[in-house]
């Protein structure tokens, strides 16, 4: 299990447990290889003492609708990529194969929450509805830290022209070398945060590719038939 919970990475804040499964863990997508994944997931949420009962899921449909719960609501939660919540008892988690696990924290107003960032979601918005929805339930935009968890890098994300298209914004996050055009999506996120008012300090990188390191399941790499991934999620202790 890798916990992002290391060194500097939330470590003045003992009261939040910030997880990412490996590949050693299993497959935690949920509708996949049900029956197998689903003991993938229950093993996992044993090892980091997290109750089944109080786990969030996204559904993830790579969209950028980004929700609030709380505990009176379904576990699963439909139509969604990112989940945030001001409720104590309550993990949120989502499911990522290359794809940027983002997690955020206003400690301030104790706002937790957690996006699935691919290419789609990040130029359709998820981040500035997450920073919204933060907003909507009184948190404060100054205030919010980010981690940005293992996924894929600039190095292995290159994109064909059909694609390269939704990018023409972020040119800066734009790398052409041997006729191939590389895409740092998180410093698209990165660019994209700062310019909603979050501080650049607040704002830190794991550093992990997934695509260059065996721990993890990765998509791009593998070309799996059948998808594979893992869970990351964030909550209060």
């Amino acid at each position: 299990m890798l916990i992002v919970y290391m060194m500097y990475f939330f470590s003045d804040t003992p009261e939040l447990l910030v997880v990412m499964s490996e590949r050693k863990d299993g497959s935690m997508k949920v509708f996949e290889k049900r029956s197998v994944n689903e003991k993938n997931r229950q093993s996992f949420f044993c090892g980091i003492d997290v109750s089944s009962q109080n786990v969030f899921s996204a559904e993830i449909v790579h969209g950028n609708c980004v929700v609030t719960v709380s505990n009176s609501d379904q576990r699963f939660v439909r139509d969604a990529d990112g989940i945030i919540t001001k409720e104590k008892n309550i993990f949120l988690s989502v499911t990522v194969a290359d794809c940027i696990p983002v997690y955020l924290y206003d400690p301030r107003k104790s706002i937790v929450g957690i996006m699935h960032c691919g290419w789609r979601s990040i130029v359709g918005g998820i981040v500035e509805n997450g920073l919204n929805e933060v907003k909507r339930i009184g948190g404060k935009i100054g205030n919010v830290r980010i981690i940005f968890g293992p996924g894929i890098c600039s190095q292995h994300f290159t994109v064909k022209e059909d694609v390269l298209e939704n990018f023409l914004a972020y040119h800066r996050n734009m790398f052409f070398a041997h006729r191939s055009i590389s895409i740092d999506l998180k410093g698209i996120m990165r660019e994209q945060l700062i310019d909603l008012g979050v501080r650049s300090e607040n704002i830190e990188d794991c550093g992990i590719c997934t695509v260059e390191s065996e721990k993890f399941f990765s998509y791009r790499r593998d070309k799996p038939s059948v998808i594979e991934a893992m869970i990351a999620g964030i909550g209060f202790r």
